[in-house]
């Protein structure tokens, strides 16, 4: 993923995160924090659920660039690539290989829910 994109804005953990909201199927209010329901990859998948702290708005028309090599060197994680919000750069959700620290666990319902510090409420 990379050009121009409409991206999702979401917080958490004290980052800043995009997501293509053509990939996004549903938002919802889950406690102090929101759901976000990807649409599945394949045919008949479920979509998986990311959990936000806060939803930040939609942003038109982001320059994704690649992540490359550097963001590789500290995050050990897929990315769809990287952007910047006014002066806020952006780590940009690869839909079908989202984060694990984004990633609700399917075991259980409950996620943290960070209060802006960096640490769980």
């Amino acid at each position: 993923m990379t050009g121009s994109e409409r991206l999702l804005l979401l917080r958490r953990g004290g980052g800043l995160w995009g997501v293509a909201q053509a990939a996004v199927a549903e938002v919802s209010r889950r406690g102090a924090g929101y759901r976000l329901r990807l649409i599945p990859a394949g045919e008949g998948g479920a979509g998986q659920e990311l959990a936000a702290d806060a939803v930040v708005g939609v942003a038109d028309g982001m320059a994704v660039r690649p992540a490359g090599g550097v963001l590789a060197r500290y995050w050990n994680e897929a990315a769809g690539g990287l952007a910047v919000y006014g002066t806020t750069p952006l780590v940009v959700v690869d839909p079908e290989r989202p984060p694990s620290f984004l990633r609700v666990d399917e075991e259980s319902e409950e996620t943290e829910v960070d209060d802006g510090d960096g640490r769980p409420a």
